[in-house]
């Protein structure tokens, strides 16, 4: 339950809208200098299924990795530079996601 909501959260998230010139049919007909308003088509265009589960397995490989650590320091009582790698890295990957496939038009 919990997967499928951050899932429709993601969808929502970087799904944008489109407009598109339509022309009218009068313009169509007899030509562009008719109709000087012009008609706009509104597509709603959601991201792919794959896209959404990789953003939901880069969310929940840094939860994971995260309590890892937590684990680890707890534990051992000092900090593993490996994982802390790996978050950084899977940090950088989410934060290339989300500034840079959020599309508004």
């Amino acid at each position: 339950m919990l997967l499928s909501r951050l899932r429709r959260w993601l969808r929502g998230y970087f799904t944008y809208v489109v407009y598109e010139a339509k022309p009218s049919v009068e313009a169509v007909i007899e030509g562009p200098l008719v109709s000087p308003r012009r008609r706009r088509r509104r597509r709603v265009v959601a991201p792919s299924e794959r896209f959404v589960w990789a953003m939901t397995l880069l969310l929940v490989a840094l939860i994971g990795l995260i309590a890892l650590e937590a684990i680890y320091i707890v534990v051992c009582r000092q900090i593993n530079d490996e994982l802390v790698e790996g978050i950084s890295a899977v940090m950088a990957s989410l934060a290339t996601a989300f500034l840079m496939g959020k599309r508004s038009a």
